[in-house]
């Protein structure tokens, strides 16, 4: 019988982490990281973390102030004194191994000398094979206590060994002395192999201080502002030597520890990211070392922090489907739209807030509670995208992904001033996001910019084996074209355009009022700018058409459990055992609806009547539009403000009765876009909803672009940056 050795502790997992990101250089010297941002790209709480960072000061690698540590940082005189140490335990050790140098350990330097000598290796490899031969050799000299100072001196330069071989491009000479001191052993040469190992490190200690002393350290002394950053700003940036991807996604990991962890006492706790990906410094660090060797992008979203609801499965990082159920749901396999950020270049920073399975307008779920409006803490942020929308406007990440089955896109995007796209079903592949109604599912990009959205849409829109809706995206040459497009677009575009007003999704009450105010205001505006609007469109019986096509308590219960059964591994099989057991947030009533449904959802008449009834009301908008003439209709997203929490927790609507027009596309399965509109009169933002035919993605893009050229609609949330001031 055997009996395996123990785990690790995850204080000791954590302190290996941690000290491997600063050994490696993955973490610079000098560098000044929160202990929970740590702890949080660890995925452990903040007591592993210190005990781990204990050590690491103890071992001299970090000094700790109040809520974070600083990676030790040595100067000149420091790296000279190191080296000179280490020059003298490395003579011992020189005259102690080679004596003892036996023929397979000159076989193993050969080897590694070998792998050294490739033209193309990264510095990262580099330098841990220059590790592994000196290491093999001085092996030799049969000396633990010897070894183990040399680790120790090796361990305090290491980091520095990363910006010396990051600055040199060409590593000819580097090679040549290794190779020079790997014949002298052979040869068994000890007093000119001294000389060499000398002359070896003396070279290496003072490239190391030029290396500091060039321009990076003006690099460092520079000051970057990523708020507001966008995709094309951020590759100028990266292009120009002014930052890195490891920097940018340092910056959000930090800033999410700050403003958006509930166990920060200082800051607001908007609590917008419920998972951190744990190797999200190492992935951003890997894209880096490959810019710095090839000089290349690897593709148009290279080295971007995104944020993906979690909704969508990622490979490694837990997947929740904001269930408490699944907290530690953690997938094989990417969704497809994950699969196609990361293969983008994209660095997937981490996971954020919904409601249980999506079902619902708000942000309240089992597994992470309620996430705070950026605009107004007391307000919702709408969901079930609540936490994309709440950390993309906040600037926790770059961009985000969504995703929408009755609005989750849109309305929550209409309460946090972002750009929102819901795509024609079936532009975007659904593989690997959790269902709600699967006729109406698609993910989609949530932005502070509309030249943002366009990019992450090129990279995740197109046809897909796996989901026979996506054969709807083979249909459009217009796919990959979207950023190009946007690029082309100035203020003057907008007034291309013809617009409808659908008069009828207005809402009447003193709450409807006040975003009525802000949406008329803005076609008021695009009136100005030269765009043709039809007023006084009506649809007719509103109320009825949403009731007749609202399928959500038919036939959702039957695509979660075809879900759910495709997964063995997942903890629970079925909406009836969840929902049994009582596993859902008592306010996601739409979840506790579900219940009742159909197991077949086929086999009853009132659902096959309510499909019916959505392609007839499909055609009714079409045939609306054309007879207007019109390109777009445009109304309120959502005909109220964010409600308080206090109106939530009091029951003032449901899922089935809130307020949203968002639900007019999605019960069509037409394009539509949330854009800022503007605010109301105690600051709360209030979005735009632009209606499109199907597949006028490109069209509903531009329009957006040009408005946002012309009116500056995005005004960040002034009570998170005051918050991280």
């Amino acid at each position: 019988m055997t009996i395996d050795s123990a785990e690790p502790t995850v204080a000791e997992s954590v302190y290996q982490e941690i000290r491997r990101s600063i050994v490696d250089g993955r973490i610079k010297p000098g560098t000044r990281v929160s202990i929970r941002s740590l702890a949080q790209s660890s995925g452990v709480s903040t007591m592993p973390t210190r005990e781990a960072l204990k050590r690491l000061q103890f071992e001299g690698l970090v000094a700790f102030d109040r809520r974070a540590v600083t990676v030790t940082a040595l100067d000149a005189d420091e790296i000279r004194q190191l080296f000179a140490i280490r020059l003298r335990l490395e003579l011992l050790a020189t005259e102690w191994a080679l004596n003892r140098l036996d023929g397979d350990g000159i076989v193993a330097m050969r080897a590694v000398l070998d792998e050294m000598s490739d033209p193309c290796i990264a510095p990262d490899v580099w330098r841990e094979l220059n590790r592994e031969f000196h290491q093999t050799f001085y092996g030799h000299a049969q000396s633990r206590y010897l070894i183990e100072l040399i680790h120790n001196i090796w361990d305090r330069i290491q980091p520095y060994m990363a910006i010396y071989a990051s600055q040199v491009h060409n590593l000819d000479d580097a090679r040549q002395q290794h190779e020079h001191m790997f014949r002298l052993m052979v040869e068994r040469s000890l007093e000119e192999l001294l000389d060499a190992t000398r002359h070896h490190l003396e070279h290496t200690a003072e490239a190391i201080v030029g290396a500091l002393a060039g321009p990076r350290t003006a690099e460092k002394e520079k000051h970057v502002n990523y708020e507001e950053l966008s995709v094309d700003s951020f590759h100028r940036m990266l292009e120009g030597g002014e930052t890195t991807s490891t920097k940018l996604t340092r910056w959000y990991l930090e800033r999410i520890a700050d403003i958006d962890s509930v166990e920060n006492p200082d800051g607001p706790g908007i609590n917008s990211v419920v998972t951190v990906n744990p190797t999200a410094l190492q992935d951003a660090t890997r894209l880096d070392e490959q810019f710095a060797r090839t000089g290349k992008l690897v593709g148009p979203l290279h080295g971007v922090p995104i944020l993906v609801k979690d909704q969508g499965e990622t490979q490694g990082i837990a997947t929740s489907f904001g269930s408490e159920v699944f907290a530690d749901y953690v997938p094989d396999t990417d969704a497809v739209v994950v699969r196609r950020l990361r293969d983008a270049g994209a660095v997937i920073l981490g996971k954020t807030t919904m409601c249980d399975f999506a079902a619902g307008w708000f942000s309240f779920s089992s597994r992470s509670g309620h996430t705070k409006n950026p605009y107004d803490t007391d307000r919702e942020t709408g969901g079930s995208s609540a936490g994309t929308a709440a950390a993309v406007t906040a600037n926790l990440c770059l961009v985000g992904i969504g995703e929408d089955t009755g609005g989750s896109i849109r309305l929550p995007s209409s309460f946090t001033n972002l750009f929102g796209l819901r795509v024609t079903t079936g532009l975007i592949p659904r593989t690997g996001f959790s269902p709600l109604l699967h006729f109406q599912d698609t993910p989609g990009p949530m932005a502070r910019s509309v030249t943002d959205l366009a990019a992450v849409l090129d990279v995740i829109a197109g046809y897909d084996a796996t989901d026979t809706y996506t054969g709807t995206a083979t249909a459009n040459t217009d796919i990959g074209n979207y950023a190009a497009a946007v690029g082309e677009v100035n203020a003057d575009t907008a007034g291309t355009f013809r617009i409808g007003v659908l008069t009828d999704a207005f809402g009447e009450g003193v709450d409807q009022e006040s975003t009525n105010a802000v949406v008329r205001s803005a076609i008021t505006e695009l009136e100005r700018l030269g765009v043709d609007v039809v007023d006084g469109l009506e649809l007719g019986d509103l109320t009825t058409w949403i009731a007749d096509t609202s399928l959500y308590t038919l036939g959702s219960k039957s695509d979660i459990d075809g879900f759910l059964a495709a997964r063995p591994q997942a903890p629970a099989s079925s909406v009836e055992e969840i929902v049994a057991a009582g596993k859902f947030h008592p306010l996601t009533d739409l979840f506790g609806d579900l219940i009742s449904a159909p197991d077949n959802p086929d086999d009853d008449p009132v659902y096959l009547r309510g499909r019916l009834r959505q392609e007839e009301w499909r055609r009714t908008l079409i045939a609306l539009m054309s007879e207007a003439g019109v390109d777009f209709l445009v109304y309120p997203t959502v005909q109220v403000p964010a409600p308080t929490r206090a109106d939530l927790e009091a029951k003032r609507w449901t899922a089935l009765d809130f307020p949203t027009n968002t639900v007019i596309a999605s019960q069509t399965s037409m394009p539509a876009m949330s854009i800022p509109g503007g605010f109301t009169d105690t600051g709360l933002p209030v979005g735009v909803e632009v209606l499109g035919r199907p597949m006028s993605e490109l069209s509903l893009l531009r329009f957006a672009r040009a408005w946002e050229l012309a009116a500056s609609p995005r005004r960040p949330a002034e009570l998170v940056s005051r918050a991280s001031a």
